[in-house]
């Protein structure tokens, strides 16, 4: 996997056009998180006070929509999104996974981004891009520790 083509993952995953969001069910093919220590450390995530986890992935809803994701999978703690890679030159969706984990009295966030490959064919292959984007997602995370944050 080149530079070149991380880059152009990371761009379509921060800086796409507005969609609407869609709630399905979650998809035979979606990545699972690898429960590895070496890849939990490179999990961008911050701790949230005060605040319910549905208001918390209400505001990742409605940024990562606005950004041109649609809503893959919600349950009550997570919140899975897709988008398709323009300009790949293979069948390519960006996916990002934001799951919220009780930690004393708030709730820590986490954020993970897979790259697959030719989706929803046999020849689908997903990727753990996580550590390639973790800036971008470790400034993105604050903001949803505010209540009415701004896009």
């Amino acid at each position: 996997m080149n530079l070149r083509f991380l880059v152009s993952v990371s761009a379509a995953l921060l800086l796409a056009a507005c969609a609407t969001p869609t709630a399905q069910p979650p998809a035979a093919s979606t990545p699972a998180p690898d429960q590895t220590q070496a890849q939990t450390a490179t999990v961008p995530s911050i701790v949230i006070d005060g605040r319910t986890p549905q208001a918390i992935l209400d505001d990742v809803v409605a940024y990562r929509t606005q950004k041109g994701m649609r809503v893959l999978a919600r349950t009550a703690n997570r919140v899975e999104f897709k988008q398709v890679v323009p300009k790949a030159k293979v069948p390519t969706e960006a996916r990002m996974r934001y799951e919220l984990t009780p930690a004393g009295k708030g709730w820590k966030l986490s954020a993970r981004v897979f790259q697959v490959s030719y989706p929803g064919t046999t020849r689908e292959a997903v990727s753990d891009i996580t550590p390639q984007v973790a800036d971008k997602l470790t400034d993105e995370l604050p903001r949803y520790a505010r209540s009415g944050a701004s896009w």
